[in-house]
């Protein structure tokens, strides 16, 4: 919504420039309603890119790293459930290779 009051702005401003000219105060409005949509644009425009998710025809997906760990961080795609599995089966394996070394220095201390 906030993008249709921009460009219904720059389209008043346009209009009037053409047929009557602008003084000085409007054109300081129009150029700022033009770095308005510009940012507005830029900010749609990464924003679709961020959510992009590129698969091969194996269906297998071949996303770019540097995209995977933006989307990781904004939580797009599921990524971020996928990082905080594999870093819990890494916490899981640790425990268990921990639990491992101990039951076996407790069958060396008790076979001695």
């Amino acid at each position: 919504m906030h993008m249709e009051l921009v460009l219904d702005g720059i389209n008043y401003f346009a209009k009037k420039e053409k047929f009557y000219g602008l003084d000085e105060r409007e054109k300081d409005l129009q150029a700022e309603l033009r770095d308005e949509y510009l940012r507005l644009f830029r900010m749609a425009f990464s924003d679709q890119i961020e959510h992009v998710k590129v698969v091969d025809i194996e269906g297998t997906d071949v996303t770019p790293a540097k995209m995977k760990a933006i989307q990781r961080g904004k939580q797009i795609h599921g990524r971020h459930l996928d990082a905080k599995a594999k870093s819990e089966k890494a916490a899981m394996e640790d425990l268990i290779a921990k639990a491992q070394a101990f039951l076996d220095e407790c069958d060396e201390k008790s076979n001695k």
